[in-house]
């Protein structure tokens, strides 16, 4: 007995040891002789003593062969299992019981279980659907969701094969696939076919299996697991149908859509246009530092720089510049540029360049075009000006003449014929007579005040200095308005025409402050300098606000203002009038030293009287 491979014990009634076989002291690590006497539930766990109790019990109650299983509690060693068996007479004070360590074999049915579990617990709450199948490809196990995916309860699908849930079609050509893998004994992934739902709804499945082996190597069947993806094939769908309209979209466009590093300004994409518009192939764009080089020279110091300034403020920009193409062309480019931020900070730009060549080269004819037709502008505008100042001067010179003729001629006539009347005896000289004298004497008044307004004398005599002058005299006899003259030297003397101009433009404002400005004082400036004469009259008075009264242009209702301005502006003069309600009026008269080739100073001597 004490060479058997099983441990062997004799109890008695209590549950002592009556008797132990070597293989039963060292189950439960004692010597035999130690044993004899003690209590055998003193070596299990507390739980199993009882059962321990009942197990004797129904052994000396004469049961039949008793097997229990008892977990043994040693101190200081892992927990041990026995398997016992007992054979007992109800006659008998003594027992004899077999004990076997079943240790080993409890841990491995343990851990099939707990895998068993494991894998019944992965397949409930698993997305996608498990099955086995046997060797003849017939499910043994399909996991509850199926019902989900598919609307199949498990019951439903066991025993069938996964091609009674194809469309024939379909059954055929994965049958095939399939045999084919399952000859060799293979392990397959990713295998895609279509299966039929309850309601005969087509899905697109992903396949993944793997053989079941037998101890001998042998396939028994397989195990894996079907993942729906009809959603995510009709996405994917979606996405290269997009990814098409994008690229059609991109490849039809009047223009280069591109994406760079906000970086390095390095592309990572453009369009099949830019090949068309600049000649250069996709993979040269694509190069480091494509876009700083080929840009034209003219453009390299500030474009980059305004883009980078733009892309660094995470500012959407557009810009137009030029680049240089392969077959020496200069492009035109309107870009506009979006900036996209990678955690607060610029990482990708995205644009589209539209060639704006023909709108460019366009502007630039027109800009042509335009600087020529303003030098044909000016050189007839100043044409018109001597013209017109020539027609001014000869009118001048025409009330010049009819002045002088005037003086000569019919106030001589008008001063004769006072004279004769006069120097008639005195007993002649009637009533009649007188009245005819009188009327003379008027007659010639009016005759040299026509003649001095046409050309006054001391206008001609001492120049326009001391004309205005003059006129500041008369207006204060004449008028009662006081004038402040002040005036600067010249040193040329006018030709008599602008002077007459510019006299006459005087007296003519200072004859308004008297109308309208409701003052009894102004001032008189004359001032010279070596390109243009001014004159400027103003007054503190009334005001007026200039755009409300004169319209578009100074002076275009009004009488005397219109006529100032047009003879102003036939010498090349400017008219500028500074006035508003309350606060008075500054009229300044601007007219320069030369028109064209003409000069309008004739002094020989160079010095004004």
């Amino acid at each position: 007995m004490d060479l058997a491979p099983v441990g062997h014990f004799i109890l008695g009634r209590d549950g002592q040891f009556r008797f132990s076989n070597a293989e039963g002291a060292r189950l439960l690590g004692e010597e035999p002789v130690a044993l004899i006497g003690t209590d055998f539930a003193g070596f299990l766990k507390a739980t199993d003593a009882a059962r321990f109790e009942t197990f004797l019990c129904d052994v000396f109650a004469g049961a039949a062969a008793t097997r229990h299983e008892l977990e043994l509690s040693l101190n200081g060693q892992a927990a041990r299992i026995l398997w016992i068996c007992a054979t007992g007479d109800p006659g008998r004070q003594e027992c004899s019981v077999v004990a076997l360590e079943i240790t080993g074999q409890k841990q491995v049915e343990r851990a099939l279980r707990d895998s068993e579990r494991r894998f019944r617990d992965i397949a409930a709450i698993s997305a996608d659907w498990i099955w086995e199948v046997d060797s003849s490809g017939r499910y043994t196990f399909v996991s509850d969701s199926v019902q989900t995916l598919l609307g199949y309860v498990p019951e439903d699908i066991i025993g069938k094969t996964a091609f009674d849930l194809m469309p024939p079609d379909e059954a055929g050509r994965v049958g095939a696939l399939f045999d084919t893998i399952a000859i060799r004994g293979e392990a397959f992934r990713d295998l895609q076919n279509i299966v039929l739902d309850a309601r005969g709804g087509r899905h697109d499945t992903l396949t993944n299996g793997t053989p079941i082996r037998d101890p001998d190597g042998t396939v028994i069947g397989y195990r894996g697991v079907d993942r729906d993806v009809t959603q995510q094939r009709r996405a994917e769908a979606a996405l290269a149908a997009s990814r098409q309209r994008f690229q059609d979209i991109v490849d039809t466009t009047d223009g280069i859509v591109w994406e760079a590093d906000a970086r390095s300004f390095d592309f990572t994409f453009v369009s099949k246009q830019a090949e068309r518009l600049v000649g250069y192939p996709i993979e040269d764009w694509l190069r480091p530092g494509f876009w700083l080089e080929h840009l034209h020279p003219d453009d390299r110091n500030w474009a980059p720089e305004y883009c980078r300034s733009c892309t660094e403020r995470l500012e959407r920009h557009e810009f137009e510049y030029r680049l240089l193409s392969r077959d020496g062309r200069v492009v035109w480019l309107h870009d506009l540029v979006t900036v996209v931020a990678e955690h607060g900070a610029p990482r990708w730009l995205r644009g589209i360049m539209v060639d704006i060549s023909r709108r460019r080269n366009a502007e630039e004819r027109l800009r042509g075009l335009a600087d020529e037709l303003e030098t044909k502008v000016q050189e007839r505008t100043a044409q018109l000006r001597r013209i017109s100042a020539q027609l001014t001067m000869t009118e001048e010179r025409e009330r010049r003449m009819l002045a002088e003729s005037l003086h000569d001629n019919l106030c001589q006539m008008l001063a004769v014929i006072k004279i004769k009347l006069t120097s008639l005896p005195e007993q002649s000289q009637g009533a009649v007579i007188g009245e005819i004298v009188a009327l003379v004497e008027q007659a010639d008044q009016e005759a040299r005040h026509i003649t001095l307004q046409l050309s006054p004398p001391v206008l001609r005599t001492l120049g326009l200095l001391p004309a205005l002058e003059w006129l500041a005299e008369e207006m204060k006899r004449v008028h009662g308005l006081t004038v402040h003259v002040e005036i600067d030297s010249c040193d040329k003397r006018l030709v008599d025409e602008v002077q007459a101009v510019l006299y006459r433009a005087a007296r003519e404002l200072l004859i308004n402050v008297t109308k309208h400005a409701g003052v009894a004082d102004a001032s008189l400036a004359c001032l010279c300098d070596r390109n243009r004469l001014v004159l400027m009259v103003s007054d503190a008075g009334r005001g007026f606000d200039p755009a409300e009264h004169f319209g578009d242009w100074p002076g275009h209702n009004s009488f005397g203002l219109r006529s100032i301005y047009e003879r102003i502006a036939n010498l090349g003069g400017e008219v500028d009038i500074d006035s508003s309600p309350g606060n008075g009026t500054t009229v300044t008269l601007s007219v320069p030293r030369c028109i064209g080739e003409m000069e309008i100073c004739d002094d020989p001597n160079n010095a004004c009287r």
